[in-house]
């Protein structure tokens, strides 16, 4: 039977609609189970290849929106593929049929064949189903990870979350516990309808029964002066580590004499020494195996070299981004967001210790 192009989700989706719908609709139908804000969704089903007219009717709903992957693998409880697929923003109607078939295509792609190997995840067949949304600009967009059930790390910026999800930015950030804010917030906690995000992210970890992996965008034009809305849903695929209460210094200098030179954001535990390499994009020759990767920041490009190296030392990013999260995944140390100036003292050394638990980097020799 052929499969329909596009159909409405709903809540009764669930996990064994993962061949079908892939694993980003599950998630985002068990938030509308719980009770939850997500965004109107339509899903292009594993298989279905709509053309511009069948899809020409959803200019009746809105002009513009968002195209997003739901691979069958995607969203896993073993492994997250954060950042792996493509998705589009920002789409027009006219152009929708191309872009689900551009997402589709992600499926394919060499990263993504790289990161399966590396992460021994074999040679299952991707399926790949595509979300459609109304695309609405966010006013702010955000990461929750969650340590426990009531506890866990925020991390947000102004506008969209591409930036975030990237590591392009270091974001601001809060860590959360039972009682409440326990670190961050110096620019603000980030609220929504005068309750604040991350007691919100807590709220959906008790519905769900789960520490999760979320992801949010806040929507303003509404009387409250802002919505959140929940975008993604995942099952955390490895625990938070490090000291959740300790400020990344961004490359500012020397916390007190000794070994460590910068101190960002424990990203990826673990520890490991090595000679430095700075790399300005992925295909840099200069790449060795064995070494400690330094650059600006990773996409999921970077993956083969990310499973290759000692270690990982970025000048941007946060803990929730997806070179952190791959890093983890691969079980490479990582510290992220040291800044650009403390990127460059290091390059300058021959040999570094990463500690991606505590987030320091030290000058060996």
């Amino acid at each position: 039977m052929t499969a329909p192009p596009v159909v409405p989700l709903t809540a009764e989706l669930g996990a064994a609609d993962r061949a079908s719908a892939g694993g980003k609709a599950v998630g985002l139908a068990a938030l509308l189970r719980a009770g939850l804000t997500v965004p109107p969704t339509w899903v292009v089903p594993v298989g279905a290849l709509p053309s511009a007219a069948e899809l020409a009717g959803l200019a009746e709903v809105a002009p513009r929106w968002a195209v997003r992957s739901s691979a069958t693998i995607e969203d896993g409880a073993a492994l997250s593929y954060a950042g792996m697929f493509r998705s589009e923003l920002d789409v027009p109607v006219g152009g929708l049929a191309a872009a689900v078939a551009r997402v589709q295509a992600s499926a394919r792609s060499r990263r993504v064949a790289a990161y399966r190997a590396w992460t021994g995840a074999g040679e299952r067949e991707v399926g790949m189903a595509v979300l459609l949304q109304p695309f609405r600009p966010p006013s702010r967009s955000g990461l929750w990870l969650g340590r426990g059930l009531a506890t866990g790390r925020l991390e947000w910026v102004p506008g969209g979350g591409e930036p975030l999800v990237s590591g392009a930015v270091t974001p601001s950030w809060e860590e959360w516990a039972p009682a409440g804010l326990v670190a961050g917030g110096e620019s603000g906690v980030l609220t929504a309808g005068g309750t604040p995000v991350g007691a919100a992210c807590a709220a959906v970890q008790r519905a769900l029964g789960t520490p999760a992996d979320l992801e949010f965008a806040l929507l303003d034009g509404v009387p409250s002066g802002s919505e959140l809305v929940w975008l993604q849903y995942r099952p955390m695929t490895r625990e938070l580590t490090g000291d959740p209460t300790r400020e990344p210094a961004g490359g500012a200098g020397p916390e007190e004499p000794g070994d460590a030179v910068v101190r960002g954001v424990p990203a990826s535990p673990g520890q490991a020494d090595g000679r430095v390499v700075l790399l300005r994009d992925a295909s840099d020759p200069e790449w060795s195996p064995g070494t400690v990767l330094l650059t600006e920041r990773t996409d999921p490009d970077w993956v083969p070299l990310m499973a290759e190296a000692a270690a990982l030392v970025t000048a941007a990013g946060g803990m929730l981004c997806h070179a952190a999260i791959v890093a983890r995944e691969l079980g490479v140390p990582c510290v992220t967001g040291v800044g650009a100036a403390a990127l460059a003292r290091l390059a300058a050394g021959e040999t570094v210790s990463v500690d991606g638990t505590a987030g320091t980097v030290s000058i060996v020799d």
